[in-house]
């Protein structure tokens, strides 16, 4: 695994946790928070391409 998808993962599973502490950790909603944490992954690094801060190679 590339340090790039190893730093995806890690940021994926953060936003997860803290979408989960948001709903108070309510039971089989976890992959709903995941499911979430990567839509906003996505929305974020959307927003960086079109800044210029990244590049998508």
């Amino acid at each position: 695994m590339s340090k790039n998808e190893v730093q995806k993962q890690k940021w994926i599973s953060d936003a997860a946790y803290f979408n989960s502490l948001k709903r108070q950790f309510k039971p089989d909603l976890d992959i709903l928070d995941w499911l979430e944490a990567e839509r906003q992954y996505l929305e974020q690094m959307q927003k960086r391409v079109k800044s210029g801060l990244v590049r998508i190679s």
